[in-house]
């Protein structure tokens, strides 16, 4: 079926770009429950390392006699934060795995719902820099050419559920972490992301996600994080982009409090429609400081491994990007169909970015679903 006669269909096809920006915003329709709003503003510490220790109660203390600042003296081997359990890559065949070819999306009722982002400056407000001879300078970034991405500003449902993640592969050794790529949430507390951002292999492996990731921290509060504690893989020789995809496991719930979007499988009738959105936090943009998308992508071409599929598209995509969700939305919500694992040059030169996705992608996020509560 083409593309053409798919879009006569439109309980099958994604929204278009036109027929989003009819859609209006739906107000959230409940205040946030008081426990789901103190979860979001309030800060969590984790300290790990302690096994025959003091009690950090023991190690706290007033600093310089005021009654509003503390230190917290941690003993040698102690280290903040909150160290990963499991990782582990699945056998498919093992995996008793429902039928169907999509996992449904979520909007909590206290929620508002703006299909359309919220575009943002991608620097923050600071006083304006000045050169010596008085003209005026902006901190630089290295797109010179076009960039088509734009940055939002991610306080409504569905951009709230992209995130940023850091990833550290030897967290009991301290310092900061290793690298960073993006992720969005598809549970009450499971992100889907690109295998490449796990630390696979790791002894001592951390990962922290922040949804809606702008400026440092959380837009929806210094509780609206989670460390990981848990992420799973399908089992392949990690050559394949179409099986680049990994699920996290989050210690807290952060998806029930803000919501999650549902995944689908790519129907290749859908090629050429300019429906999917691109989200991450690339370095190129904002620092990957504050989220960037780009709409309106079609998909070019797909390449099928077994049941998972590569889908090739040339929107804008750059370190950071990865993992993050490429979707679009139906009349239930948004779906994403693929992770962002990278880009390809093909013999004839054709350079495009590649997706994972296909029902691999779905599978995963229903064991996911299924198998961690």
């Amino acid at each position: 079926m083409s593309a053409r006669e798919h879009a006569g269909r439109p309980g099958d096809r994604p929204l278009s770009l036109d027929e989003l920006a009819a859609q209006p915003d739906l107000p959230a329709t409940a205040d946030v429950p008081h426990e789901v709003g103190a979860a979001l503003v309030q800060p969590r510490l984790h300290i790990a390392g302690m096994t025959g220790q003091a009690s950090p109660a023991e190690l706290l203390r007033a600093v310089e006699e005021t009654d509003d600042q503390y230190e917290l003296r941690l003993p040698a081997g102690a280290f903040v934060g909150r160290p990963g359990r499991s990782a582990e890559r699945l056998e498919r065949a093992e995996q008793d795995l429902p039928a169907e070819d999509y996992s449904s999306p979520f909007r909590p009722e206290w929620a508002t719902q703006s299909l359309q982002p919220r575009q943002a400056s991608q620097f923050a407000m600071r006083p304006p820099m000045r050169r010596i001879n008085g003209r005026g300078i902006e901190p630089y970034y290295g797109v010179y050419g076009p960039d088509d991405r734009q940055v939002y500003y991610p306080s409504d449902y569905p951009w709230r559920c992209v995130g940023r993640i850091f990833t550290w592969t030897n967290f009991a050794g301290g310092g900061s972490w290793n690298w960073w790529g993006s992720g969005v949430l598809v549970g009450p507390r499971h992100v889907m992301t690109a295998g490449h951002v796990c630390p696979w292999g790791s002894g001592s492996w951390a990962m922290l996600f922040v949804p809606a990731y702008w400026d440092g921290s959380s837009l929806h509060g210094d509780g609206a994080r989670s460390y990981v504690s848990d992420f799973r893989g399908w089992n392949t020789d990690n050559t394949v982009a179409a099986h680049d995809i990994a699920v996290l496991r989050l210690h807290e719930p952060v998806g029930s409090w803000l919501g999650w979007m549902g995944t689908k499988v790519y129907d290749p009738g859908w090629q050429g429609g300019a429906y999917w959105t691109l989200t991450g936090y690339p370095a190129m943009v904002a620092g990957a400081e504050r989220p960037s998308y780009q709409s309106s992508i079609p998909v070019l071409h797909h390449d099928d491994d077994g049941d998972a599929r590569e889908l090739e598209h040339q929107g804008d995509a750059t370190g950071g990007d990865s993992g993050g969700p490429f979707f679009a939305v139906w009349d239930d919500g948004p779906h994403t169909i693929g992770a962002t694992s990278g880009g390809e040059i093909e013999a004839g030169g054709e350079d495009n970015n590649v997706e994972a996705g296909g029902k691999a992608l779905v599978d995963l996020a229903q064991w996911a679903l299924n198998n961690w509560p």
